[in-house]
């Protein structure tokens, strides 16, 4: 439980808060996930988990001495791809939303979270004529967008300051 922003996250002077994550395993939950919105795709929820699930790997494989080992858990919320019409009138990136959880792999304590986690496409759409003209194929947008996610959460266990949020 989380009191006024005191969790049970690591210190942020503690070698543990210091050290990068490496993924031991990644599971990404879609039970809560109907379909991408926006741009129309035909993927399927338990294809969009195994993309993700997979970027998130490659994305958090070890890649430093000291790195902690941790089982990733995603639960995936949202994939929403930027349309024509909405980079026509607004702009703005795609994204997806989800709720972060890492267990140490050795004792199966929670490192961090369970915490919201939204990551964009590195593409960024400007609005008008000019996003419309500029806008990636729907495939190319949703993997765009599958890997920013990947970033985001890599960044975002690394930082590992944002408080838990309650289950």
């Amino acid at each position: 439980m989380c009191v006024l922003g005191a969790c049970d996250a690591p210190v942020a002077d503690s070698p543990e808060a210091q050290a990068p994550i490496a993924a031991n395993t990644v599971r990404v939950d879609v039970s809560g996930f109907a379909a991408v919105e926006g741009r129309t795709v035909a993927l399927s929820p338990a294809r969009v988990g195994q993309d993700i699930a997979q970027a998130l790997a490659q994305q958090l494989r070890q890649t430093a001495d000291g790195a902690v080992i941790a089982d990733i858990t995603l639960d995936l919320t949202s994939v929403r791809l930027t349309s024509r019409g909405a980079a026509f009138a607004f702009g703005g990136p795609s994204r997806i939303a989800g709720i972060l959880t890492a267990h140490d792999a050795r004792t199966g304590a929670v490192m961090f979270g369970p915490t919201p986690v939204v990551g964009t496409s590195e593409t960024l759409r400007l609005p008008g004529v000019i996003g419309v003209a500029t806008s990636p194929s729907p495939t190319d947008d949703y993997r765009q967008t599958v890997l920013g996610f990947a970033v985001a959460v890599q960044r975002l266990l690394n930082a590992r300051s944002v408080p838990a949020i309650d289950a």
